[in-house]
């Protein structure tokens, strides 16, 4: 009996050390959570793919203006808890049938998106080799939390059965669609271990230039109809709360389009080579989000526009937003020269202030439930959002 114990306690000793020997093979080098190397200086380091991170330590910094990002992040902070929703309660059972169907799938392609954010963002860190990046990322991901928590706000106060509204959200077609499209370039560089570094740099960066659409384009339909609705007097709690994450997004948006462009124009961060290669990808995927975007306008509005906004309408704004977007990068413009057709949008979008509908008497402002930033709007004028 004793040889026999001894036996099986060899043979998973002999099943352990394989298994770790295929895992080191698959991983490469090992990583540490903290690295003890004292002698590695992160301002030389590439952004991604270079020594893992060990002290947090923001003293002296390769990209300063990633830090400025994350303190503009804290600074911002926000809850929905803020904004009275008691009259969007009133508001809601006012409305005709198709624009109760425009307002909550809206609704709940939001919450799903911004679930994939506030999971996936984390992930962009595994590979990172920057620390105020880490920071940054680690704020953005908190902050897309908040915006999922929001719209499980706005539900909760408007709808007399709000659980009826969140399972019904991966039953739509249409909004797990959408949801895939970018899903699928997290999920191809969270599931790229043991591939070449080179094929890894090659998701990652598909998977940024996938969050800078995201940002930028994919939720702007949605944002259009929800400010539409409080010009016209209605559900006006809920623009509110929609301008503030507008406002975050535009912070996010301005970080992706950093980021990808010092990746592009830095020859030692290692992304020229892919850079290059990907960018009919990349010019595909601009096309399929705007095109994406453009049927999701034509299914909310199938049963009836809303006043002052129709399909057609946001189908040129998506146009128009879609070639603003990919000049910033650098890239050509894929739809023919558009002005913006809802030039009054501008106002809520804009990051220099919270917009309020006219027939609003509370004044809202981004720093409600923050400190008072020590950096000014001016401080990222150079970024389109």
């Amino acid at each position: 009996m004793c040889n026999l114990i001894l036996w099986v306690f060899v043979c998973k000793l002999v099943k352990n050390i394989e298994m770790n020997e295929t895992i080191e093979k698959l991983v490469g080098e090992k990583r540490s959570l903290v690295n003890l190397n004292p002698d590695v200086d992160f301002t030389k380091e590439p952004v991604f793919f270079g020594e893992s991170l060990n002290l947090e330590r923001y003293d002296k910094f390769r990209y300063p203006v990633y830090f400025e990002f994350f303190k503009k992040q804290l600074n911002s902070y926000w809850l929905p808890e803020e904004v009275d929703l008691s009259k969007d309660r009133l508001d809601y059972k006012e409305m005709t049938d198709n624009e109760k169907f425009i307002f909550t799938s809206n609704l709940k392609y939001q919450i799903l998106l911004d679930s994939v954010q506030s999971r996936g963002i984390p992930h962009l860190t595994e590979d990172l080799s920057n620390p105020e990046i880490e920071a940054f990322c680690s704020a953005w991901a908190m902050f897309e939390t908040i915006h999922s928590y929001s719209y499980t706000f706005i539900i909760k106060n408007v709808y007399a059965a709000p659980a009826e509204v969140f399972d019904n959200i991966l039953n739509d077609e249409q909004i797990v669609k959408r949801t895939v499209s970018v899903t699928k370039y997290y999920d191809d560089m969270i599931n790229s271990l043991g591939e070449s570094v080179e094929d890894r740099r090659k998701k990652l960066y598909l998977t940024l230039m996938s969050i800078n659409i995201l940002e930028g384009i994919r939720f702007y339909v949605s944002f259009a109809c929800s400010y539409a609705f409080a010009q016209n007097g209605k559900m006006e709690g809920n623009s509110k709360i929609i301008s503030l994450i507008n406002k975050d997004e535009n912070l996010h948006l301005g970080f992706t389009q950093k980021l990808l462009n010092d990746l592009k124009k830095n020859e030692d961060e290692g992304f020229q080579d892919v850079i290059k290669e990907c960018e009919p990808m990349v010019i595909e995927m601009f096309r399929n989000a705007a095109e994406e975007e453009m049927e999701w306008a034509e299914y909310l509005f199938k049963d009836g526009s809303m006043l002052g906004l129709n399909a057609e309408i946001l189908k040129r704004y998506m146009k128009y937003l879609t070639n603003q977007r990919m000049k910033v990068l650098g890239l050509e413009p894929i739809f023919e020269k558009i002005k913006n057709p809802i030039n009054w949008i501008n106002a809520w979008t804009s990051s220099k202030g919270t917009q309020n509908a006219p027939q609003e008497t509370e004044i809202d402002s981004y720093n409600i439930g923050s400190v008072k930033s020590d950096l000014n709007d001016s401080a990222f004028d150079d970024f389109d959002f």
